[in-house]
């Protein structure tokens, strides 16, 4: 009878983990095939180069070999079709605002050397896909598949986001760096493991000198770990993160100023503003805001849908589920890409945000996950995933841990 029973268990257990896999075959099929439909729709309604792309190529040519003479020329050669226009070799590789940008010119300048400038267009295809996985795990670990599934279809029909993540520009990479400083935030929090902070101020020193946007991380780490901590009513797991995040963050902007002294957010600021001080900048400050939002909404019901609601649906979960640390995150990500924004001035169609995309992308898929039942709006320990039935148990081991 007992051999009976043991058999019975068996065929359970191993139609379990078939309908486990089988379910996470159908997940990445959808993921990675939308991806591959939304990447084609941009390939075909939009361009690869942008205006900052000749920065990002120029320096790839520079570090391959070239010449600062040469790698201008070969630059301004790719981009005659385009319509940007190439400044000569001093404001090229001598701008402020770009001059600390180089992680992605150095990735792609062997494959720029080999390939002339969509060299640098494929490594940046190489790290939108990898973001993509990457953005995958962390929902399907954190909320199941269903989830996972919702939010990145919302993500690779977007227009806009596919152009900002797979033109020659650094948002997939800058997104990229917040997802792993994420996860090694999360490992600190399991672990207390000491070179999950290590590996953090690493990834935050990778953004900053990939696109100046650490402020979203830091900002995200911070909120997190003062509203936990009123929460809890203790101080928050995530102290040291948010210090460590921070820290490094600061240290990088003053470093980038000292290094490259043309660079100032604050002169920025004030050139948007139409202001020459702080103050006349801060009083001018809400009606610039009010004609960015403005912009942006109706910008996004014309061309992009799709982000709207991702966006809206991202905020309605921050809203409804305050207490949980997604939220958290969100608020903490929001207020950073709202100072990241403002002080540039530009209504940008969510690209100044996409540096922060793995938190909105949390938060949609924390909505949709509480909407099909799979999880508890109480809890918010990592992972927030409970399982209520013995096939959701085996479905979420067979997913490996971040």
């Amino acid at each position: 009878m007992t051999v009976g029973m043991q058999g019975v268990d068996s065929r359970e257990d191993f139609l379990t983990r078939f309908t486990a896999r089988r379910a996470d075959l159908l997940t990445w099929a959808v993921v990675l095939g939308s991806f591959v439909v939304g990447y084609a729709g941009y390939v075909y309604r939009s361009v690869f180069f942008y205006p900052d792309s000749r920065y990002y190529l120029a320096m790839a040519y520079l570090f391959g070999g070239e010449s600062p003479e040469d790698a201008r020329l070969l630059t301004e050669q790719a981009l005659v079709g385009y319509d940007i226009p190439v400044p000569d070799t001093d404001l090229l590789f001598g701008w402020g605002l770009v001059q600390p940008r180089v992680i992605l010119p150095l990735l792609a300048a062997i494959p720029v050397r080999l390939f002339g400038p969509y060299g640098l267009v494929g490594v940046v295809l190489v790290i939108n896909i990898v973001m993509t996985i990457v953005f995958t795990m962390i929902l399907k670990r954190r909320f199941g598949n269903g989830a996972a599934i919702a939010v990145t279809l919302l993500i690779n029909t977007s227009h806009y986001l596919q152009a900002f993540k797979g033109g020659a520009l650094t948002e997939s990479l800058s997104a990229l760096w917040t997802a792993l400083s994420l996860i090694l935030a999360w490992k600190w929090i399991q672990s207390r493991n000491k070179w999950a902070l290590t590996g953090l101020a690493a990834t935050v020193i990778g953004s900053a000198f990939t696109r100046q946007a650490t402020f979203i991380v830091a900002g995200a780490f911070v909120v997190a770990w003062i509203l936990g901590s009123i929460k809890e009513r203790k101080n928050s797991a995530w102290m040291w993160p948010a210090i460590v995040t921070a820290v490094t963050a600061l240290a990088a902007q003053v470093f980038q100023t000292i290094v490259f002294p043309t660079f100032s957010q604050a002169g920025q600021y004030m050139r948007m503003t139409e202001t020459d001080n702080m103050l006349d900048a801060i009083l001018a400050t809400p009606t610039m805001v009010a004609g960015i939002l403005v912009d942006e909404t109706a910008t996004f019901l014309r061309q992009d849908v799709s982000l709207l609601v991702f966006i809206l649906l991202a905020i309605a979960a921050m809203v409804i589920f305050w207490r949980r640390e997604e939220s958290h995150l969100l608020l903490g990500a929001v207020l950073g890409v709202a100072l990241y924004n403002i002080t540039n001035g530009n209504a940008t169609q969510f690209r100044y945000a996409v540096p922060g995309l793995v938190f909105y992308a949390l938060a949609v898929g924390l909505l949709v996950a509480y909407a099909a039942g799979t999880i508890s709006a109480k809890k918010a320990e990592f992972p927030a995933v409970k399982a209520a039935s013995k096939d959701e148990t085996a479905a979420q081991e067979a997913v490996p841990a971040n």
